[in-house]
């Protein structure tokens, strides 16, 4: 079973694949592939989830094989920010696509995922793998997301 990871923000996607095989992870992507950044100059948000659909149609389109999506969202917060909007709207956008693709699409908080933002890292690390550049809580995020539905297959 293939498992699409995405966590979204206003200047980044962040998505890991993971194989999940007899309860055992991988990381497919990990020395691939795993950072797309917003173009330099775009900065209006229509433009910004155009973009971000394309490029998740892309990665959908490129791995044809994958069985689920699993999107790491935001926490839920006291107020809401001109950033914490645009992440919401990248959230539909990449829930969109997936949708779109005939493909399963979950969205999971750190509580559904069984972490929590300071520990990310080192779960990801420890039960899948980490990404051979730009280690950040993002990937991890999008990692132990995927990592979550392992017993789904």
């Amino acid at each position: 079973m293939k498992i699409l990871g995405i966590r979204t923000a206003p200047a980044q996607l962040r998505y890991a694949i993971i194989e999940i095989d007899n309860g055992t992870a991988t990381l497919i992507n990990g020395a691939d592939e795993h950072l797309i950044k917003v173009p330099a100059g775009m900065n209006a948000n229509a433009d910004i989830l155009a973009w971000q659909k394309d490029e998740v149609d892309r990665i959908l389109r490129q791995n044809p094989d994958i069985n689920k999506v699993i999107l790491k969202t935001g926490e839920y917060g006291r107020s809401d920010t001109k950033s914490s909007r645009l992440g919401a709207h990248l959230d539909a956008i990449a829930i969109l696509a997936a949708k779109q693709a005939n493909i399963p699409v979950e969205e999971k908080t750190y509580s559904q995922i069984g972490t929590q933002r300071a520990k990310v890292k080192e779960h990801a690390e420890n039960r899948v793998g980490r990404t051979s550049t730009h280690w950040n809580e993002q990937i991890a995020d999008a990692i132990v997301a995927a990592w979550s539905c392992r017993g789904d297959s």
